[in-house]
């Protein structure tokens, strides 16, 4: 869940500086790409322990200069009047931003809705189904609390030892322990706990008295609002680690639970982590032709096109300390070399 640049973009990301002169309406006319989808997890002005060691959060400052960005280059619009753009294949001579949220978290509420509603623009926030009301926490909000912990270095001799016997136990690393904790996958999520019962740290106690998720309540007031709301798992497993039944199963469920609690006339899905390792055999089974199941589902590989037209890419912008300007000028130039060699098009199997 991290979306730190590996080497070879940080050399394009170098690059890209060198052309932000250039009116980003030049990138828009020539790539054709005249609808982005920007998403976000969180915005705040104080820690948040339980993302604090896995990604940047903006700071409510930073997320209104992104804001002032988007505005001054493209229209706000909201899921059902992307959806009509997407269904119609007339010209679009208007360039569009739809902007998503994802795993409901409590800031969405608290702090991103009140600025968007001052800012007059809709969003969509995904929703892990599993996660409403603070009943459980997501696996990898586990690890940084831990990791917190791990940092604050008071514990005794005893319990020391008791934790270096478990990283050995687990085959993880004692040098880099902090990162070897974010390899724990969805399927070994449950070390998390064991590690917390010797970290002395109560996973219940942190979700009752933090409340990281909105609550029912909030939700419906946010839909009052004119915010929208989907899918997005009902635990947060990376799906290239699940066969294809327990990815159906994980998206027909939220979907369905989404739906029927607050009572949607849209069904839309985003994918946890991301949806590489995905097959269309998947897609042609949530998207029958009848769009039952679900109208559209939303990745994060940013410009590119995908062979499943109904699975819409979207671009992190909480990518290391770059600002909404910085990545979107990327993603157009990353776009534009990435076409040219004709890579620019997520095959599925």
């Amino acid at each position: 869940m991290s979306y730190k640049f590996n080497q070879m973009n940080s050399k394009l990301y170098k690059f890209t500086r060198l052309l932000e002169n250039v009116p980003l309406d030049w990138f828009i006319r020539f790539t054709g790409k005249r609808d982005i989808l920007p998403f976000y997890h969180a915005v705040s002005d104080e820690d948040v322990i339980h993302i604090k060691h896995l990604y940047n959060v903006r700071s409510s400052k930073a997320f209104e200069k992104d804001l002032d960005f988007f505005l001054k280059h493209y229209t706000p619009v909201n899921y059902k009047s992307f959806k009509n753009r997407f269904d119609n294949s007339y010209s679009k001579k208007e360039n569009t931003f739809l902007l998503t949220f994802d795993d409901g978290l409590r800031e969405f509420h608290d702090i991103i809705a009140p600025i968007l509603v001052r800012k007059g623009i809709p969003a969509i926030c995904f929703l892990n189904s599993g996660f409403i009301d603070n009943k459980n926490l997501f696996y990898r909000y586990k690890t940084s609390i831990l990791i917190e912990k791990l940092m604050e270095r008071n514990t005794s001799t005893a319990q020391q030892k008791e934790i270096n016997d478990w990283f050995l136990n687990k085959n993880l690393s004692l040098i880099d322990n902090y990162k070897s904790l974010c390899t724990i996958n969805y399927a070994n999520r449950h070390y998390i706990d064991e590690l917390a019962g010797i970290l002395d740290v109560d996973f219940n106690e942190y979700l009752q008295t933090v409340k990281p998720y909105m609550d029912s309540i909030q939700i419906q007031s946010l839909i009052k609002q004119g915010f929208e709301f989907g899918a997005h798992s009902i635990d947060h497993p990376q799906f290239s680690e699940l066969k294809t039944d327990q990815q159906i199963a994980q998206f027909e469920e939220s979907v369905n639970e989404i739906i029927k609690t607050f009572d949607l006339d849209y069904r839309i899905f985003s994918f946890p982590f991301t949806d590489f390792g995905v097959s269309m055999d998947f897609f042609n089974t949530v998207f029958d032709k009848n769009a039952t199941k679900a109208e559209l589902s939303f990745g994060c590989a940013g410009l590119k096109k995908d062979s499943c037209s109904r699975n819409i890419q979207r671009i992190a912008i909480e990518k290391d300390n770059l600002t909404a300007q910085d990545i979107i000028y990327y993603e157009y130039i990353y776009s534009i070399l990435k076409s040219a060699i004709n890579k620019n098009t997520i095959k599925r199997n």
